[in-house]
């Protein structure tokens, strides 16, 4: 049996306008400049612990406990204006692993969808995994600058890297590697299966059903096209018997806690 935790880590403050690229007068309205709080949202931000019988794997991190005392030295002046985040007590990913009788040593893997700040951001809390691993265009497009990279994050981690497309894991088709690009360049899926059935950890390729369903691109992506058809594919996935869910890290709707499969 395969077990899917899904962490709730705190959440973030948004705009309304972003989620969905809801429309405004205001074009930077997704942004949340010059907007009132009346238009801002609270979305979660999530992790999944997977117990597989080959391995303990954690998809995410979510926030470290720094954004507790100094939460503008943390997230930085444009992620902290834009989409501030909190992470309340016992909702730190280490704070869970705790809860379900886990160490960050006891991890095989660490899989980042992808390296902003909401998703990255615990690393220094499970660098004693045995892997931490990130895809190559995801780990060459933070090298550079960008406001929404924080490379103080992975500072001294041995961050490890996959190739550009479908991985698998462990050789037998129940841990899949799924290239989702549009939000960021190596934006990256996990498809989650035993015999049969099959669950999709999605990550920030949408925020919602509404994205996948209608192939609604948020207000900000790095590659509009890339980033809508990474919603076709997940289209497809949703199309099939076979396939239980799509998960998000940041949607609303609520959520089992733990999916067997």
């Amino acid at each position: 049996m395969i077990k899917i935790h899904i962490l709730n880590c705190g959440n973030t403050r948004v705009d309304e306008a972003l989620p969905l690229a809801y429309k405004s007068k205001n074009p930077l309205a997704f942004t949340g400049i010059f907007r009132a709080k009346k238009h801002q949202i609270i979305v979660p931000v999530r992790s999944y612990l997977i117990e597989h019988p080959k391995g303990l794997i954690l998809i995410d991190t979510g926030w470290d406990i720094m954004i507790r005392t100094k939460p503008l030295k943390y997230e930085g002046f444009a992620n902290y204006f834009a989409s501030p985040g909190k992470l309340p007590q016992g909702q730190a990913v280490t704070e869970h692993l705790a809860r379900l009788g886990y160490k960050p040593s006891d991890l095989d893997y660490v899989i980042l969808t992808h390296l902003d700040i909401d998703h990255a951001g615990g690393l220094q809390l499970v660098k004693d995994a045995k892997h931490l691993l990130t895809s190559e265009a995801e780990k060459l497009a933070a090298a550079k600058f960008n406001p929404r990279y924080h490379k103080s994050l992975w500072k001294g981690i041995k961050l490890e890297t996959f190739p550009n497309k479908e991985v698998d894991l462990f050789q037998d088709g129940t841990i899949t590697l799924i290239p989702l690009p549009g939000h960021s360049a190596g934006m990256t899926g996990v498809k989650v299966k035993n015999s049969q059935d099959y669950v999709i950890i999605a990550g920030d390729s949408g925020y919602c059903r509404q994205s996948w369903e209608q192939l609604k691109l948020p207000g900000i992506v790095w590659n509009k096209a890339q980033a809508r058809q990474s919603l076709k594919k997940l289209n497809e996935y949703a199309k099939d018997p076979h396939c239980k869910e799509i998960l998000m890290t940041h949607d609303w709707e609520k959520q089992s806690e733990v999916i067997e499969l």
